[in-house]
């Protein structure tokens, strides 16, 4: 089996190819493109795998190359420290390094869905970026207000036609009120194309069978079973519940030595946008609805035997990701049993 490890850029790429004994048999350097980067997979010996790390051309070169290897891996750059803090680096050396890495089996590999799920996620991704990028303008409106000691409560100060009315409590500060201004028409048009791509998003999500099964769950609306849909895939590819929480964002850190453990919390690691939706999933099926549901029955619970409300939160969260993956796997609507 030939390893071919690739360091790919949007102006040239490096390939490192490996025989089967670990020895460098090929060293390629050549200009991005799909023609360039396809004659040199194909003039490669094979059988072969090739091993990348993600970035925002992963997704290109799955969709260039894949059908001219037996395998394509693109693998979690951050747990490749062996290229990112070695004191040389250049395209090729990590291009090699991949490929060791690879055939000493610790590389950690990134699923990558197909055209269509990648049109998806794509999208969904947009939706996140202009969502954080609302939150951050709306902060950015009331901050101005403050420095005026105007008090900017609640969502009123959101609404189209009362603009004007915000804008002339600062006619005396004509700075703050331009500023203001323009954080208004940037809020306007952040609204308007976030409408725009939530249409567009949940009209590709629906063609999907199981977006009936996950759009049934407590607290799920289109857009969060959308989200699931986008960012997770295809639950199959979680062997077990824990794995799923650990890839969005609500796994555990541990490490021990010598039988002691010396460090053991909840992990920063996961999949941001992912534990994004998590989050809304249960802030509606949790906090903000009045209907009765096992989720919020599980939440009552564990703040009744003193869990405090992070701890709570984040075991809830756990349950519904275990109650996504396995009625998406199952294909069947939801019953609300009890959780065990």
């Amino acid at each position: 089996m030939h390893i071919l490890g690739l360091d790919a850029h949007s102006a040239t790429f490096s390939m490192i190819i490996l025989n089967g004994q670990g020895k460098v048999c090929q060293e390629v350097k050549r200009d991005t493109s799909a023609e360039n980067l396809i004659e040199v997979v194909r003039a490669a010996p094979g059988p072969k795998v090739l091993v990348v790390e993600e970035s925002h051309l992963a997704q290109w070169v799955k969709r260039t190359v894949e059908r001219y290897v037996d395998k394509l891996i693109i693998c979690d750059p951050k747990r490749n420290s062996w290229i990112s803090q070695d004191e040389f680096n250049d395209d090729a050396s990590s291009a090699q390094k991949l490929a060791e890495l690879y055939r000493g089996g610790y590389i950690k590999e990134i699923r990558h869905p197909d055209d269509e799920g990648a049109k998806l996620r794509g999208l969904f991704l947009h939706y996140y970026d202009l969502n954080q990028q609302l939150t951050r303008f709306k902060n950015k409106l009331k901050a101005v207000f403050r420095q005026e000691a105007i008090s900017t409560a609640g969502k009123g100060i959101y609404k189209d036609e009362d603009h004007e009315l915000w804008l002339k409590m600062l006619r005396e500060q004509k700075h703050l009120q331009h500023a203001a201004r323009q954080r208004f028409e940037l809020i306007d048009t952040l609204e308007r194309l976030k409408r725009e791509t939530y249409e567009v998003l949940v009209k590709l999500a629906r063609k999907d069978k199981a977006f009936v099964f996950l759009e049934d769950l407590p607290g799920v609306g289109p857009m969060i079973a959308t989200g699931y849909l986008a960012l997770i895939d295809t639950p199959d590819r979680f062997s077990r519940k824990n794995k799923l929480w650990s890839y969005a964002g609500f796994g555990n850190k541990r490490h021990t030595s010598d039988e002691q453990v010396y460090e053991e919390h909840a992990s920063k690691c996961g999949n941001r946008p992912l534990k994004w939706v998590v989050l809304e999933h249960f802030l509606h099926a949790v906090q903000q609805t009045r209907k009765p549901n096992r989720f919020k029955r599980y939440y009552d619970e564990l703040r009744r035997k003193g869990l405090d409300e992070t701890a709570a939160r984040r075991a809830v969260c756990r349950a519904l990701l275990s109650t996504v993956r396995a009625v998406w796997m199952k294909g069947e609507p939801y019953r609300d049993d009890p959780l065990n």
